[in-house]
């Protein structure tokens, strides 16, 4: 069996949707079946989206403290690693420089499982924060499949900013639920892309038919998959 590393910490409560998700998809029939996991939750990871879109040099480098992540989980020894964060995606080509582990590229698995899933499909929505969208870290996997990652209106895209930052982050879910709720509504898909790692924590206050694929499910199946091969 293969050791697996996330890094987490960005945010801490979607690290644990991540490693929940890989044990309930774990065929585990007693303790020492599940699959080896090493959590560097380095919550002092500097904010993506703040550094990307900086407007000022203040603003802190995240790699730096990813590259870190990335050391202790190769020290622990980790065949592969992951990253519970989207956004954190802008910065992969740099991280795999820095290791000979596997890495797990949650974008581009997610992209493959919805051409698989999903044939039909044209139109995706990425829903997800301003970075992880204006930076295009699905647009590239998406164009490569030849789907179409549509645009969102700059109020939709706030809401859902607010709903991952002001909500989920912050511990105020039942706040935030509605406006996610309502700003779904709104948009026209015909797959949408859990693209945040704050967004499943969402999802389960929509009433809709909308299909989600849910980007941190996908990264917890081939988790799995590659542990066990």
């Amino acid at each position: 069996m293969k050791r697996v590393g996330i890094i987490g910490g960005m945010g801490s409560l979607a690290s644990v949707d991540l490693y929940k998700k890989i044990v309930s998809l774990t065929p585990a029939k007693c303790d020492q079946d599940h699959i080896l996991i090493t959590i560097d939750n380095n919550a002092k990871i500097p904010d993506r989206s703040a550094y990307i879109f900086r407007k000022d040099e203040s603003v802190q480098n995240p790699l730096p403290f990813l590259i870190d992540s990335v050391k202790r989980l190769e020290n622990s020894g980790c065949d592969g690693f992951c990253i519970a964060c989207n956004t954190a995606h802008f910065f992969a080509d740099e991280l795999v420089k820095y290791t000979k582990m596997k890495f797990l590229n949650m974008p581009q698995i997610t992209t493959k499982n919805i051409k698989n899933s999903y044939p039909n499909a044209k139109k995706v929505a990425v829903i997800a924060t301003i970075g992880t969208r204006k930076t295009g870290i699905y647009n590239k996997f998406l164009d490569e499949l030849g789907l179409e990652s549509i645009e969102i209106s700059n109020q939709i895209e706030q809401n859902i900013m607010d709903c991952i930052y002001k909500g989920v982050k912050a511990g105020r879910i039942d706040e935030y639920k509605e406006i996610f709720r309502d700003s779904i509504k709104k948009i026209e898909a015909d797959v949408f892309i859990a693209a945040c790692t704050e967004i499943p924590i969402l999802m389960q206050y929509l009433d809709d038919d909308s299909k989600f694929v849910d980007a941190t499910n996908e990264l917890a199946k081939e988790v799995v998959e590659f542990a066990n091969s």
